[in-house]
C-alpha cells in the first residue's frame, strides 16, 4: 500500500508541476491527483477517500444546479464546534478543522476572519435571491451577484463566506491574506478577477470553497487566481468527470 500511494503521489507531483494554460490542459492536469491501485481501483482524490470526494467536488454553478433538495448530513453548528462565526453558522464535520485551523492562523498574523455565512438551504436561497432581485431589479442583474436557489456552493455546507461586512473586507488585509493562505487549509476561492467571464459572479474574495488540501495547493502551483482561459470550477467539473 504505502508503493501505491508514493507512486500515486509521484504521478501527482508530475502532473502538478504542469502549468495549466488552457482549459484542455486540465484532464491531464488533474489526472495527476487519481491514484489507483495496479488494478485500476481508484484509492483517492487528491488525497480524499473517493466516496466523499464525489460528494464535496458536486458542481454547484450557474449552469449546473445541485440535486433538488440537496442537503448534507454532517452538518455542525460552527460556534458549537469552537469556530468564531457571525450568529448561528452551520458548516460540515468534514470541514471543521481546517476552518478552525485556518481563523485561528489568520488571527495569529492580525487577521480578523470568521464564518459570516456557512451552509444555507435551497429553501433559504429562494429568499436570498429574491432580495437581490428586488435589490437589482431584474433575476438577470441579481444572477451576477447571487447564485439561483439550487446553485449556490453554499448548500453544500463546504463553503463560506468568511466575513459579513463584505465592502470592508473586499479591499482589505483579510481578502489578501485569504488569497495568499486560504489554500493552505483545503479552501480555494472560486469568484476572482480574471473569473467573471467563466462563472457569471463578479468578485468574491471572502467566498472560500473546501475542496481538501492536496487540491487547493495544487490549484494555488497552477496559479487558478489568475487564469484567463477557465477557473477553479472547470478544474473542478474536469475532477468529477474523470470520476465517472
Amino acid at each position: 500500500m504505502r508503493r501505491r500511494a508514493f507512486l500515486g503521489a509521484v504521478a501527482a507531483a508530475a502532473a502538478w508541476s504542469t502549468t495549466v494554460h488552457a482549459q484542455s490542459d486540465l484532464p491531464a492536469w488533474t489526472s495527476g491527483g487519481l491514484a489507483r491501485d495496479s488494478g485500476g481501483t481508484l484509492l483517492s482524490v487528491f488525497g480524499l477517500d473517493p466516496e466523499l470526494a464525489a460528494d464535496v467536488l458536486r458542481p454547484a454553478t450557474r449552469d449546473v444546479a445541485l440535486p433538488d433538495g440537496y442537503a448534507p448530513a454532517d452538518l455542525v453548528s460552527a460556534t458549537g464546534a469552537g469556530v468564531a462565526s457571525a450568529g448561528a453558522q452551520l458548516i460540515r464535520s468534514v470541514i471543521v478543522d481546517d476552518t478552525y485551523a485556518l481563523v485561528e492562523a489568520a488571527q495569529a498574523d492580525g487577521v480578523d476572519v470568521y464564518v459570516g455565512s456557512g451552509y444555507r438551504s435551497q429553501s433559504f436561497q429562494v429568499t436570498v435571491f429574491a432580495a437581490q432581485v428586488a435589490r437589482w431589479g431584474s433575476a438577470e442583474l441579481a444572477n451576477r451577484y447571487s447564485a439561483e436557489p439550487g446553485h449556490s456552493q453554499h448548500q453544500l455546507g463546504t463553503t463560506i463566506d468568511f466575513t459579513d461586512n463584505f465592502r470592508a473586507f473586499r479591499d482589505s488585509a483579510a481578502a489578501a491574506w485569504l488569497q495568499a493562505h486560504a489554500h493552505q487549509f483545503g479552501f480555494l476561492l472560486p469568484y476572482t478577477q480574471t473569473s467573471q467571464e467563466f462563472t457569471g459572479y463578479v468578485p468574491e474574495p471572502w467566498h472560500a470553497r473546501w475542496v481538501g488540501r492536496q487540491l487547493a495547493g495544487a490549484l494555488q502551483t497552477a496559479g487558478y487566481q489568475t487564469w484567463t482561459d477557465s477557473c477553479a470550477d472547470d478544474a473542478l467539473a474536469v475532477v468529477t468527470r474523470l470520476l465517472g
